[in-house]
């Protein structure tokens, strides 16, 4: 039987000889698994990786993080005969009894198989999980707990999925209902009787039962949902079909009464069914993203639904949005034109938050400090509709972005691409606007290239050409272009905007990438497996590069930094090479296959991943690595950036004294090096004195607070744009 498992990979993997291990600082999903509700409805727990977030379903606030050791978890539920409990499951078949209100581990016991899936539908404390000895073969089993260790375990089904929406127990254990692929199995736990039941021509896609009754309802690719009565009996039991979804049904849960029946799909549509009345139904449409995952509180008065894009919604019963928990948003729309995340991650200086691809066509701001998205900004401005069964829906996406070092102007390039009609490409300057504290748009220039554009960038502030802002643009067609800030005043307002200063090309070559220096003086252009070096101020090619034997397209080009500003890096599909601009000559070269390259903007550090998720992190005049980590990642980096570290150091090295690392997966999550926690603890976030009115004192200090913040990103700003300005000053006169 082939299984539809979800990969849970530990991605906490230790280096050679030191403690740093690899956390999940954001993006980690908190869709994979169904969320629970308290059984008073003020909580909600969310399975995030190896831990479980206890949230205010009031308020959105975490309240706990409770940290399950070193595996992912897989399951949660509540202890029947103490509500104040909740009991983790890990993929490793680790079960640890949390008193959730306190943040505290009560129990652990370790069973001697991994699990898949799990749940606790039994009175007697009793739980049941999905395991497996050999690969594609998955059994329910039942377990007893002693003081210790497991005192009993018993055999209940096989041939299920390891996914908790393909199993379901009904009337507290009586009997239990698991669905692969066009099968229903149905086991009635006391009398030991098993019966299966088959549909033609459709796939089973969840399977949920009646909290009192002996019913089922089961949704399948079709967009259809089955009502199954006197199953455990009949061989041909009666069915209702409840048929509205016109994609597959991702999910369905009864109420704690059983009298509605919930279920979600990817419209993006919460539908609300009367039990015995199909014709009767809610519908709360546009929420956003296709659902995954719904559940029901105890009291009937809450639920919760899993989004595509990352996010949870509680909402009331009277279909009122109560509130939106979102982490990273996770673009769940693929473009395959774009790519995963073409726009890279960016660090903006005022808000001192990540910025990157969020909704298609918008672009995240995330701060690290809260562990929170501070909003979303809207690029493209369109209007994101379901999906079709059979044909993929083709959306302009946002591939380049970039931020001035003071964070007052945000470029942007979106296209699209259908493969039937010409490219659409837009480039846009946005202003930032200290009234609203976010960005407008101030130019817009429609097909500012005939290609792709591969890179776009902002000249870094200097001294040396008074600050005058300067963007390039790199692309397919054979062109790079500068684009400078111009007045633009007339005799009804006051303006300014950008405008096309220049055009470069190199021979017949494409444009693939391109670095400024630190003083911004210097221009380095990648035109296929040639480096070019140029003076941005009149567009004069003063050097071109190659080399010797090798055709390779570049792929990557960085300046060095600081003591190393006179080094300029450039990296292939196969080697990283370091050209010294004072003699012209390669400095050092290192066989790599690197997928990602960037430099520390506060150090002459530069770090590099391969395609085995290997990374290495080097001072730039030297190509043997100061660190090695084999395995960063259970999934391809796509990107990376170094970002000015906040508070106690977390790392152990030199290179990570002054910046921290930041690393994003295929499976979009951040994750960052740092030393070992301690297993099996818990982090509280304060949330009684946030609510607390302010005091004169407290004022006073967070004023301070503030002066001392905008005091040291003044000094940040200044200390990426000038440290290497004697060193390229050297290169500038050296080519002049």
């Amino acid at each position: 039987m082939s299984a539809h498992t979800k990969e849970l990979v530990d991605t906490s993997v230790v280096t050679e000889s030191d403690e740093l291990l690899v956390f999940v600082k954001g993006g980690s999903s908190i869709t994979s698994f169904r969320p629970l509700f308290s059984h008073d409805s003020k909580y909600l727990f969310v399975i995030q990786g190896r831990s479980v977030t206890v949230f205010s379903s009031a308020s959105g606030e975490v309240i706990h993080e409770l940290q399950c050791r070193n595996k992912s978890v897989i399951g949660i539920a509540i202890h029947p005969k103490n509500p104040l409990q909740i009991i983790s499951c890990s993929s490793d078949g680790t079960v640890i009894y949390w008193d959730y209100l306190d943040g505290v581990e009560l129990r652990v016991y370790k069973i001697r198989f991994g699990c898949s899936a799990f749940c606790m539908p039994f009175q007697d404390g009793s739980i049941s999980v999905v395991s497996s000895k050999q690969e594609g073969e998955y059994k329910l089993l039942r377990l007893w707990f002693g003081e210790k260790k497991v005192n009993k375990i018993s055999f209940l089904l096989k041939n299920v999925l390891p996914d908790e929406k393909m199993i379901a127990f009904g009337k507290k254990g009586e009997f239990v209902a698991a669905v692969n692929k066009q099968t229903l199995y149905t086991l009635s736990i006391d009398e030991n009787k098993l019966r299966s039941h088959l549909i033609g021509g459709r796939t089973f896609t969840c399977v949920t039962a009646h909290p009192s009754e002996t019913c089922v309802a089961t949704g399948d690719n079709s967009g259809r949902i089955l009502l199954w009565y006197n199953f455990l009996d009949a061989k041909l039991p009666p069915k209702t079909v409840l048929h509205w979804h016109a994609l597959p049904v991702s999910d369905c849960a009864f109420t704690s009464l059983g009298s509605h029946l919930y279920s979600v799909g990817s419209e993006s549509v919460l539908v609300k069914w009367t039990i015995g009345h199909k014709q009767h139904r809610e519908f709360l449409p546009r929420l956003g993203a296709p659902l995954s995952h719904v559940v029901c509180s105890s009291d009937n008065t809450l639920i919760a639904v899993h989004l595509a894009d990352n996010s949870l919604q509680v909402i009331t019963s009277h279909f009122i949005i109560r509130q939106v928990i979102q982490g990273l948003t996770h673009n769940h729309v693929r473009q395959k034109a774009s790519g995963l995340l073409p726009a890279g991650l960016l660090y903006d200086p005022r808000s001192q938050s990540l910025v990157m691809n969020g909704k298609v066509g918008h672009l995240q701001f995330f701060s690290l400090q809260t562990n929170k998205q501070l909003y979303n900004l809207d690029i493209v401005g369109q209007n994101v509709v379901s999906a079709h069964r059979h044909q993929a829906i083709v959306y302009t996406e946002v591939e380049n972005a970039a931020l001035s070092d003071s964070g007052d102007w945000l470029a942007t390039v979106q296209r699209r691409q259908d493969d039937w009609s010409m490219h659409e490409i837009t480039l846009k300057f946005w202003s930032y606007d200290c009234d609203t504290q976010l960005y407008k748009l101030n130019t817009r220039v429609d097909l500012p290239h005939t290609q792709k554009v591969n890179r776009l960038l902002f000249r870094p502030s200097s001294e040396t050409h008074g600050n005058t802002p300067l963007a390039v643009t790199c692309s397919d067609d054979e062109k790079f272009k500068t684009w400078e800030l111009v007045d633009d005043t007339d005799i009804y307002r006051k303006n300014e905007c950008w405008s096309c200063e220049a055009c470069g090309y190199y021979k017949n070559y494409a444009a693939k990438d391109g670095a400024f220096s630190d003083d911004g003086s210097l221009l380095a252009v990648a035109f296929d497996h040639m480096l070019t070096l140029w003076i941005p101020e009149n567009n004069a090619l003063k050097l071109a590069l190659s080399v010797p034997g090798s055709q390779e397209p570049i792929t990557r080009v960085l300046f060095g930094r600081l003591s190393c500003a006179h080094l300029l890096l450039m990296s292939t599909n196969t080697k990283l090479v370091v050209w010294n601009l004072l003699t012209c000559c390669i400095e050092w070269c290192k066989e790599m296959n690197i997928v990602m390259m960037c430099m520390d903007p506060l150090t002459e550090h530069l770090a590099a991943a391969t395609e085995e998720n290997e990374l290495q992190v080097f001072h730039a005049s030297s190509s043997t690595p100061v660190y090695t980590h084999k395995r960063v990642s259970d999934s391809r980096v796509v990107c990376g950036i170094f970002l000015p570290s906040t508070g106690e150091c977390t790392g152990t090295h030199k290179w990570q004294q002054s910046s921290q690392l930041y690393v994003l997966n295929e499976k979009q999550e951040l994750l960052t090096l740092e030393k070992e926690r301690a297993p099996g603890t818990t982090s509280t976030r304060g949330t009684i004195a946030a609510n607390l009115p302010p005091t004169p004192f407290s004022l006073l200090l967070a004023q301070i607070a503030k002066t001392d913040s905008n005091h040291a990103g003044g000094q940040l700003q200044k200390q990426i744009g000038n440290p290497g300005l004697t060193v390229v000053k050297e290169v500038s006169v050296y080519y002049t």
